[in-house]
């Protein structure tokens, strides 16, 4: 059986990120391919590719991001924008002398990959992302945009007030965790909507409260699987996790500088979009049209699937990235 690697401590923009790292060294790999997990999540979520993509002949890098497992923890929200979460990947890039890699991002971590062909092209040999699509700088800020459309009670509006959620979320770490990893269920071909993030008008804290046996969806993870996020969280805490939401209208704001409003952008590397047709939070059609934005862009739609694609179907994500990736 694969054993995830051990993770090794990595300085990089003032911080130490824990980066589990396998295959070949970057001289001797095709190419160097570097994976960004999401929230409330890990590196650890790429257990099933890291082996496959190995084997292959990449050399990856999987670190948990800043706030997140064993990589350090910044407690002032200020430290989690998106062009610090970008300088961090390209000083962990610097720190393996990798000129240029491939990105992969679920989450979180394809809404950070989505912005790396803004503030660092030249360390890129393509994009590929999970779930969340290309999002182009609208002419509202996010935050307002989401309370318009959902109301105050909408996750992301209620993580901007710091203390409230992380004490919900941390009275029980196991069970927090056990809400948030969850497929939909499927009978036939039809889906529930994709687990917690599938929730009426997303209010996700407002149902972890609430009676397990009424969650959407189904648990998927193994005890000993879900056991690693459990302890990672109990040790390190929501609140740094929850500061990426809290950047959300300042990384918006600070788009603008790449994405002028009445402005088309066009990006000019390979790009690859994986979606998921059970997913809630991130349907499918969020994605349709943002071809436009790109002129090597490949779509693929993957069947009875909820949020966590890579870990509800681990061997059609493995199949697709390594034909993308060549």
């Amino acid at each position: 059986m694969f054993a995830f690697p051990v993770p090794e401590m990595v300085e990089t923009n003032g911080i130490r990120l824990a980066v589990h790292r396998a295959g070949p060294s970057p001289d001797r790999a095709k190419a160097v391919v570097l994976l960004l997990h999401g929230f409330p999540d890990l590196a650890f979520t790429w257990r099933h590719q890291v082996p496959v993509l190995a084997g292959a002949g990449y050399c990856v890098l999987a670190p948990d991001l800043r706030g997140f497992g064993r990589s350090d923890k910044p407690q002032d929200r200020s430290a989690y924008g998106m062009e610090i979460l970008a300088r961090d990947l390209t000083g962990l890039l610097d720190h393996y002398q990798v000129p240029r890699a491939f990105v992969i991002g679920h989450d979180w971590g394809a809404l950070i990959n989505w912005s790396l062909p803004f503030y660092c092209p030249d360390r890129l040999h393509g994009i590929a992302n999970l779930n969340i699509p290309f999002l182009p700088r609208g002419s509202i800020a996010p935050i307002a945009l989401f309370e318009a459309a959902f109301g105050k009670q909408m996750y992301i509006v209620r993580f901007q007030e710091e203390g409230p959620c992380e004490a919900i979320f941390e009275q029980d770490m196991a069970r927090t965790m056990a809400f948030f990893f969850r497929k939909p269920k499927i009978h036939d071909g039809a889906g529930d909507g994709g687990g917690a993030f599938s929730v009426p008008d997303l209010d996700l804290v407002s149902w972890l409260q609430g009676p397990s046996d009424k969650w959407p969806g189904d648990d998927f993870l193994p005890e000993r699987e879900l056991a690693v996020y459990v302890e990672a969280f109990r040790e390190g805490g929501m609140t740094a996790p929850l500061h990426y939401y809290r950047n959300m209208d300042a990384n918006w704001r600070d788009m603008e500088r790449f994405q002028p409003k009445g402005k088309t952008v066009l990006v000019d590397i390979p790009v690859l979009m994986i979606t998921a047709d059970k997913d809630g939070v991130c349907p499918p059609h969020l994605a349709d049209g943002k071809d436009v934005f790109f002129t090597d862009y490949r779509r693929v739609d993957i069947k009875d699937c909820g949020h966590w694609t890579q870990q509800e179907k681990p061997d059609e994500v493995n199949a697709i990235l390594l034909e993308w990736l060549g």
